[in-house]
């Protein structure tokens, strides 16, 4: 009878054991996973509505501004008509949080990574908003679902691989030869001129280096610098002459007389010009008399009609322009008078003689 109590007893302390291991394990699954705070505490439901569960479970987290502060304890469809909350999503939150949950926080269904679980994060409200009642409801947001995601990925690897196909069509292209690409990846022409090019772009700079040509002697003769120097210097006396008043240059920039006369030979070019403008004048009258203009295009018609008659071999000067014979007759005339005159030189008494005669 002994033995029997005896082993009952050390059945009891292998059960109560194994309960306390039990229950440290249970604590310390709540310390690792920062939910012992929630299980311990008190709690009040809230609810909020989505148009799909998008990936949430039973039991998923509930954060505040990205804190956890619950877990849903509930997902079903809701009494509602409208699409946009088809889902019933009841959350389990520690109400030591409920005063920084009001009117204007917002639910939505954000997932831990791209593939990772879902979960549902409440913004936190405004000091001046409404604090939430237990089996309050908090407005809801639509992010996007992990499906449209996916998809959206699979849109990309298509382009993706339309542009991988593209791009294999054009180094294939390349390689058989066909493009200027080809020609400057497989053509040493290209390459043999570089090579040239560079080899003359190191003669050069030898040549320069040992201050052979126009730019060697421009980097290695210090003439040119000390006349450049010297050139700077004497713009910065011309410059100080200047601000202190010497030379022609000083005077002109300094002198107001200058200044003066320039405003007075401004003055008399716009009273020049104002007379003008007024027709005052032989010169006003010029530009502005339309007469003058009548009288210019008489005279312009006039020597028109003069030139067409002398074309026309009309009147004295149109057959002296047009006429053979008088141009003939005048050049007998004056071969004539020529002989006469050489003759007269030759010989003057043969025409100067006196006759007199007496009665």
């Amino acid at each position: 009878m002994p033995r029997k109590k005896q082993i009952e007893w050390a059945q009891l302390r292998v059960g109560v054991f194994v309960l306390v291991s039990l229950v440290v394990l249970g604590v310390g699954i709540f310390f690792i996973s920062g939910q012992v705070g929630g299980f311990l505490s008190r709690r009040y439901t809230l609810k909020t509505y989505f148009a799909s569960a998008g990936g949430v479970h039973e039991g998923a987290e509930v954060r505040l501004a990205g804190i956890a502060v619950g877990n849903v304890s509930k997902i079903q469809l809701s009494p509602f008509q409208d699409p946009n909350r088809a889902v019933e999503v009841l959350l389990k939150v520690t109400k030591h949080y409920q005063d920084n949950i009001r009117a204007d926080s917002v639910a939505s269904i954000e997932t831990a990574g791209l593939l990772g679980d879902g979960y549902i994060d409440i913004t936190r409200g405004g000091p001046g908003q409404a604090i939430l009642p237990n089996n309050g409801v908090v407005k809801s947001q639509e992010e996007a679902d992990i499906k449209e995601i996916v998809k959206n990925a699979n849109d990309v690897v298509s382009n993706l691989r339309v542009l991988s196909s593209a791009l294999n069509e054009i180094t294939g292209q390349i390689k058989t030869g066909n493009g200027s690409i080809h020609q400057l990846l497989y053509d040493p022409t290209l390459a043999n001129r570089m090579n040239a090019t560079t080899a003359d772009l190191d003669s050069l700079l030898s040549r320069v280096q040992k201050g052979e040509g126009t730019l060697g002697k421009l980097m290695a003769d210090e003439t040119v610098y000390k006349q450049t120097v010297d050139a700077l210097n004497r713009l910065n006396q011309m410059l100080d002459d200047a601000q202190h008043g010497k030379g022609s240059m000083a005077k002109f920039m300094n002198d107001p007389s200058v200044y003066d006369n320039l405003r007075q030979l401004e003055a008399r070019g716009n009273t020049l010009i104002d007379k003008l403008n007024n027709g005052q004048g032989t010169i006003g009258k010029m530009v502005n008399d339309p007469q003058l203009y009548n009288r210019m295009n008489e005279t312009v018609a006039r020597l028109d009609t003069i030139s067409e008659r002398i074309d026309k071999g009309e009147g004295t000067f149109g057959k002296l322009s047009t006429d053979a014979s008088l141009f003939n007759n005048l050049n007998e005339s004056s071969k004539t008078l020529r002989e006469f005159l050489n003759e007269f030189m030759k010989n003057p008494r043969k025409y100067l003689t006196l006759h007199m005669h007496l009665f």
